[in-house]
């Protein structure tokens, strides 16, 4: 089935360029890398995978996009697990993210469902053995209205994360 092969390329690719990006720029990194504004949750609840891995890879994560900062592609970064959903949801908050036109732009014309940060994510995680949900919200901070829509903000959202 065409669409099948498509979505499994897709994924390919997404494993692949996030892999990439964890050599390139993140070979090491670990729990201990990973930051937040938000307290940490000792104590997770009603989860089924390795809480160590999930923070692992959310170090991974922190130190690639503490890159891109660095390399100006990106500004502020916000990485939390809510502590009211018990371990089963992660966001990623991205500010001032550089390529979030050309992203949009490709994931309409279906010729790329996800940009770097997502192919980061999916590539960590699936390492971890961690299965999860997505969504990907673009946001504009400065207006609700639809004729003004300039996002300059990525939000990521992880749910139902869960052992694969």
């Amino acid at each position: 089935n065409v669409l099948t092969e498509k979505r499994v390329s897709i994924r390919d690719f997404q494993l692949a360029w996030g892999r990439e990006l964890v050599s390139m720029y993140a070979p090491s990194a670990n729990r201990k890398d990973y930051s937040s504004p938000f307290p940490k949750i000792d104590e997770f609840e009603d989860y089924d995978y390795d809480k160590n891995k999930l923070l692992d890879a959310l170090g991974a994560v922190t130190v690639t996009l503490d890159a891109f900062k660095s390399g100006g592609i990106l500004g502020f970064v916000e990485i939390s697990i809510p502590y009211d959903d018990y371990g089963s949801v992660v966001t990623v908050a991205v500010d001032d993210y550089v390529p979030i036109t050309a992203e949009i732009l490709l994931s309409e014309q279906k010729l790329l469902s996800q940009g770097p940060i997502q192919a980061l994510v999916v590539y960590l995680l699936d390492n971890a053995s961690i299965a999860f949900a997505a969504d990907t919200f673009y946001l504009d901070p400065s207006t609700t209205s639809q004729t003004a829509y300039n996002p300059t903000q990525l939000l990521l959202s992880l749910s139902n994360l869960r052992k694969m």
